[in-house]
Order: structure tokens, then sequence, then C-alpha cells
């Protein structure tokens, strides 16, 4: 790239600080962090300073009118993304929302619309995409080496103590396990899928305090009689993996959505044969930052768009409606 992507961020929020701070730094060829925005400009300065950041603003208003920013990452609470995302499209912003794009399908909806009416990207923040080991899983699974595809399942989980302070907890900002773990498995079935469930059922623990979901179970249905499964939750050991089922093997991605420091390894079954591939650890929000830097200067690059966000919701709204009303929904 000829020159680098001007960004900013909305907020402190702790996925920029433990993951996006060091993906900005892994796709500093062709991104830069120029501004950080909050909405107490002390603690906006104190993070500038911190990850050597040169601009601090005391509001995301501010930010979003620095004429020098092309691109902003929104890692706000999830009721705020919608909000927010308008926003920075109104302002003339690219714009990486961290998941899910939105908690209602017309919020969703509204902000795909926007951003195709100003000419901008807008992509939903799912990092685990651009990690090169799911594009092999793709390839294995398009080489028909397991067959035709029938099954995937998903399960991503860790164990979450209480804490009242945390958004996780909290309804009214789009708190539980389904908005801040399930989103993975599902995206990553619409993935390999590559099409939309026609219908859902969803299972959920509901914590009687807080009324969020602690754990949520699902299946979905899509066309060919091929089902995905679907665990996650607030209650479990750390698990972060999924395996796409063919009529004669199974891809499994062990570390698939948390990919860690020590690389990540692909298991293989067709038959009794069983072999690995194993890929070096990388930054997957840098890749993430890099590809969609790569988007903004390439507009003919393919890019996840803001449609594909919309489609996502449809299915965890619909989700949702089913934990609650306890019975299996059609999306037709």
């Amino acid at each position: 790239m000829n020159e680098k992507v001007r960004w900013g961020t909305l907020g402190c929020a702790r996925v920029f600080e433990r993951r996006m701070t060091a993906g900005f730094l892994a796709a500093s060829e062709c991104a830069e962090l120029i501004a950080i925005a909050s909405r107490s400009e002390e603690k906006a300065k104190a993070a500038a300073e911190k990850y050597h950041i040169p601009r601090a603003y005391g509001s995301y208003e501010a930010l979003l009118e620095d004429p020098d920013i092309e691109a902003v990452y929104i890692p706000l609470p999830n009721d705020l993304h919608a909000e927010w995302t308008l926003r920075a499209i109104a302002a003339g912003k690219h714009i990486l929302c961290d998941k899910p794009l939105a908690l209602t399908l017309e919020d969703a909806r509204r902000m795909a619309d926007a951003a195709k009416a100003a000419g901008v990207r807008l992509m939903e923040g799912f990092m685990w995409r651009h990690h090169p080991q799911h594009r092999r899983v793709k390839e294995i699974v398009q080489s028909g080496e397991i067959g035709a595809v029938t099954h995937f399942r998903g399960v991503f989980g860790y164990p979450a103590a209480f804490d009242p302070k945390n958004i996780r907890f909290n309804p009214e900002h789009g708190g539980g396990s389904l908005w801040d773990v399930a989103v993975y498995p599902v995206n990553a079935a619409r993935y390999f899928m590559e099409s939309e469930p026609h219908a859902v059922y969803a299972s959920a623990k509901w914590d009687e305090a807080t009324g969020v979901d602690y754990h949520i179970s699902a299946l979905l249905e899509f066309n060919g009689s091929r089902t995905a499964y679907i665990d996650s939750g607030f209650d479990t050991v750390f698990t972060s993996r999924y395996e796409i089922v063919g009529d004669t093997g199974v891809v499994a991605a062990e570390r698939a959505f948390q990919v860690g420091e020590a690389g990540v390894t692909l298991t293989i079954r067709v038959g009794d044969n069983v072999r690995t591939e194993f890929f070096p650890h990388m930054d997957q929000y840098g890749l993430e930052i890099r590809d969609f830097c790569h988007a903004v200067r390439n507009p003919e690059l393919s890019l996840a768009p803001g449609e594909d966000g919309v489609a996502q919701t449809r299915v965890m709204t619909t989700l949702a409606r089913s934990a609650k009303e306890k019975h299996r929904i059609s999306l037709e």
C-alpha cells in the first residue's frame, strides 16, 4: 500500500486494549492508529499515552469530526453499536464494528443501507475469519475430501465469574452468552454452509438475578437437510473449536475463534486415516485490520459487507426469540 489508512477508535474497551492495540502494531505497514476517544478526556489521554496514540478526544463526536481519520473501530457496548456506526457513516468514515453489528434487525438494516448509500466500508468484526486456517478448511471442504457436508458443530465458551459492573451481565447492554460467544460459531456455520438457515431452535440457561443467558445451545437447519449445532456459555471450561462433518470424513479446528499464542492445528479424518496441519501463531486482529485497510484502498477487493452483518443479525435475533419462547422458529 502506498498510503496507510488513518484510524481512530471510539472507546477504551477491554477488547481494544487486550487485542486491537497489538493488532494495529501487527498491521502497521498499512494502518496507523492516530486517535482515541472516550467520554472521559482524562481516560482518553491516559490510553493515548500508554499506547502512543497521537490524539486523544474527550468525546466520540470530536473524533468523528477529525478530517484526518478515514476509518473508525467501534468496540463500544453492544447497545451502542448502531448509534455510533450510523454517526460514523454520516461523518464519512469507514467502520470496523465489533460484533455484534446490532441487537435488532431493523438497526442492522439501517446501518448497511446507510453505509452503501455513503460509499463507505462497513464490516462486523469477526477476526476469526481472517486467519488462514479457515481458508484452508474451506479448501478441504470444497475439494470433496470429506465428502458432502452434512453437519457443523461449533463450541465457544469460558468460565466467567459474575461481575455486576461487567456489561456481559447487563441485559440492557446486550449482555449474555448468546451475543458474547455464540455469535462466533453461528457466524462460522453460516460461513461454511455458504447459505442461511431456514429454521432455528435455541435453549438457554438463564441467570435469575440478571436476566442474561449463562449458556445457550442451538440447532440451525440448512437446506439439503444439513444442520449446525452451537454450544456456548459462561459456565464451561474454555473451549474454542468447530468441526465440519461430511459423509466420508471430518475436519476440525481446535483453536478456532481465539487462537492463543502457540499456533493452531487442523485435524482431518477420512475413514481410518488421520492427519494434522499446523499453522504458526498469527495475530488474527492484525490480519483483520490489514484486510480491511486493503479493501479501503482497493474497492474492488472482496470484504464481508454490511449486508452479511444483517444476515447474521437476523439469525441471532431469531435465536434470542427462540430461547425465550422455547420453540423452533422458521426464518423463511
